[in-house]
């Protein structure tokens, strides 16, 4: 083991004590969460004494799995002060980063070469983007913060700079208080799981270490997701926008195009390792060495001086992204209210998403969902609504148009190796 990895390991330990440390020094309203803070501290003494030992990975892990805890603990026993949430969440970010150092079993990143997957144009996990990524993450995680510090009781009022109470209708609704822990400060979370696994690894993670992008792509596609169906549910179930939620939404989203490319970087390198008989299992967790140089291709259509980033914001895709923006207000255009109404709050964001999605080179296929939205845009007003209102035309006016946007595939403007043939 390491001097470094030794440090870092004491340094748990020194954590330990301070968690039980903390419950003696202040006072604590919840025993729940007392009891949960020294139990922590005392097993993380315990594991940090055996990360000591050469090739124990699990207690690495098992640190991370403690610092996990200490970030949900609070809002699994509604922590009643902020300290006691604050404390608990900050001590959980150090371990989480403290065990992806002892756990990882990182190949050098100092290999000769440029570090582009063969046949790629550029290089998927290069910092540029990365760090943009974690930005977003933190920007999103600040939002979430805010709107769990209400719900938390922590703070008596809530301000939203654009549709006046709107968030605070949102995240007090029945919706809200259905889940048994403050859902704004389980998002706090996940943005706090992008941020440290964003942040993680060298410009050649794609291969050196590819369970750590998976990782942070499970976490980016599906949150952004998530976000998009809170946004639905807003118009449709609480009657009110949360302007908060729009703008952790906008970054998600934006996140998804930093960081798409990367994920199927390492998807084809597994591919690839896998039929030259490596095992898929090894190659996951501990990666690979690349044999000889890979070969970067020649960018389609960017000059070499530029940064790459891949994605391209088409024309096509972006008269889609505003079509859905207009879903999205056209009941509010047309005073519309029932079914018409609820399908234009659905369909709006997710064709938003699935536009912005396909933007990314990689994901340019994407684009063909919205033609299935634009379908079902101008089949609603025909068979199932009174064709003759200004508003049900309008609707199946944006299907038509949908319906052509769809098909241009548009510019690409990088080579990304054997995942080309999906390019379509």
């Amino acid at each position: 083991m390491d001097e470094k990895k030794k440090r870092v390991a004491l340094l748990s330990v020194a954590i330990g004590f301070w968690l039980i440390a903390i419950p003696l020094t202040f006072e604590f309203k919840s025993k729940a969460l007392l009891y949960s803070d020294i139990l922590s501290g005392i097993l993380l003494i315990v594991l940090g004494v055996l990360s000591l030992a050469p090739r124990r990975v699990w207690s690495g892990w098992s640190i991370a799995v403690v610092g996990v805890w200490l970030q949900l603990a609070p809002l699994v026993f509604w922590a009643p002060t902020s300290l006691n949430y604050l404390n608990d969440t900050l001590i959980g970010v150090i371990l989480i980063a403290f065990s992806f150092y002892l756990i990882s079993n990182r190949l050098s990143e100092s290999e000769s070469g440029t570090g582009i997957p063969d046949g790629w144009s550029y290089n998927p996990s290069s910092w540029l983007p990365r760090i943009l990524t974690v930005g977003l993450a933190m920007l999103c995680w600040t939002f979430s913060r805010y709107l769990a510090s209400y719900q938390l009781g922590y703070i008596n009022e809530m301000w939203d700079p654009i549709f006046g109470n709107g968030s605070l209708r949102v995240i007090t609704s029945k919706i809200a208080n259905d889940f048994p822990v403050s859902d704004a400060g389980l998002g706090a979370f996940v943005y706090t799981m992008e941020f440290l696994l964003g942040w993680h690894g060298g410009s050649r993670r794609w291969h050196t270490m590819p369970w750590l992008v998976f990782s942070f792509g499970i976490l980016v596609v599906p949150v952004g997701l998530v976000s998009i169906v809170l946004i639905i549910l807003q118009p449709v179930a609480v009657g009110a926008w949360c302007s908060w939620c729009l703008a952790a939404a906008a970054c998600m989203l934006t996140m998804i195009l930093l960081s798409g490319s990367e994920i199927i970087a390492a998807i084809s390198f597994i591919k690839k390792a896998v039929e030259q008989g490596d095992s898929f299992w090894k190659v996951l967790w501990k990666g690979k060495k690349l044999i000889g140089q890979n070969h970067a291709a020649k960018p389609r259509n960017r000059k070499k001086d530029k940064t790459a980033w891949g994605f391209y914001p088409c024309w096509n895709l972006v008269l889609l992204a505003v079509l859905g923006a207009y879903l999205m207000l056209s009941p509010y255009l047309f005073s519309m209210t029932g079914t018409l109404a609820t399908v234009e709050y659905i369909i709006g964001p997710f064709m938003i998403t699935f536009s912005v999605v396909a933007m990314v080179e990689v994901y340019r296929i994407a684009r063909f969902v919205n033609s299935l939205f634009g379908i079902l845009l101008i089949a609603f007003p025909i068979f199932w609504a009174n064709p003759a209102t200004g508003a049900n035309w309008s609707t199946a006016l944006v299907g038509l148009l949908a319906l052509g946007l769809s098909i241009p595939r548009g510019v690409v403007r990088e080579r990304y190796g054997s995942w080309d043939r999906y390019i379509v």
